[in-house]
């Protein structure tokens, strides 16, 4: 059976920190399709949109992170809510996840990147997930300390984005486990079905992350990622943007299984009176924008946190405290696209 190498024991570090949700990456016999540029996938079609304002785009140092209605910059407040919505969040709740949500923070940080930035090639350490286009990296750049390595780049001039999974640097070689790479300018576009990225789900850790400069802008204007309770969503179901599972087996018995990808919203009325601006700013993002299963971890409910550009790690462990309120139950699932199932099962 393919593996995900994951991170099962969280390590606090700094406030609020159990570890990032699950890894991504496969292995086992059955390849993986590589990573591809952006420019060289289709795009598939987009679920319907309520935003309609060009524009209203998360960026990051003045670069977009990706496009006005697209998967990520999409407002989800009027779309639909799936017919079994309730019967996928019981099942998860059934399943072994009763925990709540917390933030994750002070584990990952996003390295800013610029032409003057030496490109290396990315070693792949399992022959499955090839890395064809060379990542910008410099010596002092931050690999997340915990088992995930994650690193992340964005080349600011091009506005490309480089994600990596088990990344190691030694001795001037660059390597990984699995990685992706998207031009920000563009729409997301989904992985290859069967393919991870630097989480299980193919998706993007950078976009679905709740950045410094996110709350120094004023809003959020993206959905999030939420890594859920290892062995309480599906096995091998994935829905786009989705394009691949954690493997795990799937503990809820005969009931419906959330698959990977799937698009959650806060419920509206869920009350946050009281809650400080960084964790009302992300309850407010949540019903807005919603939040995609991305990965899954030990403990908790994660949500991604990255420190501020300089590194430094602004966040307020008693504000993000609030969101310890939030339980999976406070969540409807939106409409589903098809779901999909991993290549060969």
């Amino acid at each position: 059976m393919r593996r995900r190498i994951q991170n099962l024991f969280p390590i606090a570090l700094c406030c609020l920190l159990a570890a990032c949700g699950g890894a991504a990456g496969t292995g086992g016999s059955a390849p993986s399709l590589p990573d591809t540029q952006a420019a060289n996938l289709n795009v598939a079609p987009l679920p319907a949109s309520t935003d309609t304002k060009g524009g209203n785009v998360a960026t990051y140092l003045g670069c977009p992170v990706f496009t006005a209605g697209d998967y990520y910059n999409k407002a989800v407040t009027a779309a639909a809510i799936d017919p079994s919505s309730a019967a996928y969040i019981a099942s998860v709740k059934a399943a072994g996840d009763t925990a709540s949500f917390y933030a994750s923070t002070g584990v990952e940080r996003v390295n800013d990147a610029n032409n003057a930035t030496p490109m290396l090639t990315v070693h792949p350490q399992v022959s499955y997930h090839q890395f064809p286009l060379p990542y910008p990296w410099a010596s002092n750049f931050y690999i997340e300390p915990l088992s995930d390595k994650h690193a992340m780049i964005v080349k600011t001039q091009s506005c490309h984005l480089y994600e990596s999974y088990g990344t190691g640097y030694s001795g001037g070689i660059l390597s990984a486990y699995s990685g992706a790479n998207w031009d920000l300018t563009k729409p997301f576009v989904p992985m290859p079905p069967g393919s991870p990225s630097s989480m299980a789900s193919g998706l993007s850790l950078f976009a679905g992350m709740v950045k410094w400069e996110d709350f120094q802008s004023g809003s959020i204007k993206h959905a999030l990622n939420w890594a859920g309770i290892a062995h309480s969503v599906a096995q091998y179901k994935f829905v786009v943007p989705a394009s691949d599972t954690d493997w795990l087996t799937f503990n809820g018995g005969n009931s419906p299984q959330l698959p990977y990808g799937a698009h959650l919203r806060l419920k509206a009325s869920f009350n946050t009176s009281g809650w400080g601006p960084q964790s009302k700013m992300v309850a407010k993002a949540m019903q807005t924008y919603g939040v995609y299963l991305s990965d899954t971890g030990s403990s908790g409910n994660a949500l991604y946190f990255a420190n501020a550009a300089d590194g430094s790690m602004p966040w307020s462990s008693s504000d993000l405290s609030a969101l310890s309120k939030l339980h999976i139950t406070d969540f409807d699932v939106l409409k589903l696209p098809p779901v999909q199932t991993v290549p060969g099962h």
